[in-house]
């Protein structure tokens, strides 16, 4: 990353644009607890020992990998249906991965090999999945993890790709689960690592459609026909108005 000014002290990870026009190919399953399949080939290197990937809320990012071999990462992530905020004042019933919009932040290394464990809170109205960018094979683990309220999906996959990925939920129709906050952000880091940085930030932008008018009072439900014709109420960076103004706003040293 060039240094120059402000930029030079940060590594923004994600400024990603997820629409209702994101379309993907999924295939039902078997939602019942402990289901498993094997994805992305076998590991690409020897895989020495195992640990519990640390997954953040935005704008924070996990600490970066300073182990030089590939391991097996667990990784355990929850579907949560709830009320928050849009803006102050108005309330919006978002599906989440983890809680938070966009979902928590995952960072694994090239050549990892992933476990990953979908749960959807037994407080769901819906079944939900999640295609990772980051997955090589047919909806990136989309089919795999098909999950029912009150249950888990695993699957397995090895991270072949070095990058920045988006993660969606990607059961029909996909464009509302999306447009509802089920998205987030998977780092696969190089194996030789990434430079060092002062602070890292994750920043992701996404379309919000609701019943009522931007800043209309109450509990605003989704309002579909806005969504075909891709006219937003919100364009929100963090799922909230102001998320990242105020007592909220990023900081870094300049020069």
């Amino acid at each position: 990353m060039k240094k120059t000014s402000i930029i030079s002290h940060l590594q923004f990870l994600i400024i990603a644009c997820c629409c209702a026009a994101l379309f993907t190919a999924c295939e039902s399953k078997d939602s019942s607890r402990g289901s498993s399949t094997s994805w992305s080939t076998e590991p690409t290197e020897e895989i020495v020992g195992e640990e519990k990937a640390i997954l953040t809320d935005p704008p924070m990012v996990p600490p970066a990998i300073t182990r030089d071999h590939a391991t097996k990462v667990i990784v355990e992530l929850e579907v949560i249906e709830k009320e928050m905020e849009i803006m102050d004042g108005v309330k919006y019933m978002f599906w989440t991965f983890g809680g938070t919009v966009p979902g928590k932040f995952i960072r694994v290394r090239e050549g990892d090999l992933v476990e990953f464990h979908l749960k959807n809170n037994p407080g769901s109205k819906m079944p939900h999945n999640i295609d990772l960018h980051a997955v090589t094979g047919q909806g990136g683990g989309a089919s795999s993890t098909f999950t029912a309220p009150g249950h888990e999906t695993v699957f397995s996959f090895t991270a072949l790709n070095k990058g920045l990925f988006i993660y969606h939920c990607a059961t029909a129709p996909v464009g509302m689960h999306i447009a509802n906050g089920m998205y987030g952000m998977i780092l696969v880091e190089p194996k030789e690592g990434l430079p060092k940085v002062d602070k890292e930030y994750y920043i992701c932008q996404g379309d919000f459609y609701t019943k009522g008018a931007y800043g209309e009072a109450g509990l605003q439900p989704f309002e579909m026909s806005k969504a075909l014709t891709e006219t937003p109420d919100y364009v929100l960076f963090n799922g909230k108005v102001g998320a990242l103004t105020g007592d909220k706003a990023l900081t870094a040293k300049t020069g």
